[in-house]
């Protein structure tokens, strides 16, 4: 994404329908906005609460574990990401670094700070579609569920 952004153009050719769909959760869609980044819509509020945490987490992180954020509105109804390409087997991610197992993955030095810096589920970082590839190497791209975020809006009790 090399233009400007400008989120009353996107909202508007959102609304005619110009970008797909790629995917849903509980609190977001996702949809292609076709210049190499998605744009991350809030349903509810899990949804507002999960783009500020992105938000944060990539203007914090200067690794290249994640996906990084291009744009938030003010209100965190929007966020528009890097577009990554889709990973559909999480042995992917163990084979690039090297590991055979999900606790090795996350004992190495370059993600075992992950979870406790930004109180990210190690189950959720195990899912593939929380991952995607970009410039030839696994990014996670779906890490706005933090355990305050499920404790706060998952929690039945």
């Amino acid at each position: 994404m090399d233009a400007p952004i400008h989120l009353p153009d996107i909202l508007e050719q959102l609304s005619a329908g110009a970008y797909p769909l790629l995917g849903s959760g509980s609190g977001r869609k996702v949809y292609d906005l076709h210049d190499g980044s998605v744009l991350k819509a809030a349903r509810n509020v899990k949804g507002y609460a999960q783009n500020q945490v992105e938000s944060i987490i990539s203007e914090m992180d200067d690794s290249t574990l994640f996906a990084k954020v291009l744009f938030i509105s003010p209100d965190n109804h929007y966020l528009i990401m890097e577009k990554a390409k889709t990973i559909t087997d999480f042995s992917y991610v163990r084979d690039f670094f090297h590991v055979k197992t999900n606790k090795e993955l996350f004992q190495l030095n370059d993600l075992k700070y992950i979870p406790h810096k930004y109180n990210l589920l190690i189950s959720d970082l195990c899912r593939p579609v929380n991952w995607g590839i970009l410039n030839d190497r696994p990014v996670i791209i779906d890490y706005g569920f933090t355990g305050r975020i499920r404790r706060k809006y998952y929690s039945i009790f």
